[in-house]
């Protein structure tokens, strides 16, 4: 897990208890099939709300349903469940995330440069939306993207086997775009 995401999940912790709330957290470890799983084992626990940072924005929309058909409330957090009646959604402005970063990269210097984009899977909701921010203000600024590249599940060694199966393209960057630390690690 980076360190984001423990971050978030001890202050998640933290507050919840602090309001007198039972948390139970479960990591799918990437794997949709395991996190539907968890949500199906909530389900049989009775929980009174789930929050999900779901693996993949359109394979959970059946899981959310039989949530709610048990009364449970549901929090998507961070990620988007498309087509699921969740009760709650919270999240950044990723498109705002997407400008800022493109922000800073003009900021020092990449105004009519190269950049490569190495992004997270586009089963994440906020990848798109992100990408979009970033695209906007590249092409604001005569930046030419030599190209975009979706690391499934998030993971740094298909980053990686694209910059070294890639290194022609990688020598022309004067910046790279990473979607996350993990991919720019």
């Amino acid at each position: 897990i980076i360190e984001r995401w423990q971050r978030d999940r001890d202050v998640f912790v933290s507050t919840a208890k602090e309001l007198g709330a039972e948390v139970n957290v479960q990591n799918a470890n990437g794997d949709v099939e395991e996190q539907k799983n968890q949500i199906d084992y909530f389900i049989q626990k009775g929980m009174d709300v789930i929050v999900i940072v779901c693996v993949d924005s359109q394979a959970l929309k059946d899981s959310v349903q039989k949530a709610k058909d048990e009364g449970i409330k549901v929090v998507a957090y961070d990620r988007q469940i498309t087509d699921a009646d969740v009760d709650l959604y919270i999240s950044f402005d990723n498109e705002m995330v997407g400008s800022m970063m493109g922000e800073a990269m003009i900021d020092n210097g990449l105004a009519g440069g190269n950049v490569l984009m190495l992004g997270g899977p586009l089963a994440d909701s906020n990848v798109p939306m992100v990408e979009n921010g970033f695209r906007a203000v590249m092409e604001a600024n005569d930046v030419t993207i030599l190209d975009s590249v979706h690391a499934e599940g998030w993971r740094a060694e298909l980053a990686a086997e694209y910059v070294y199966d890639n290194v022609e393209i990688v020598a022309q960057a004067d910046a790279v775009m990473c979607g996350n630390d993990n991919i720019a690690s």
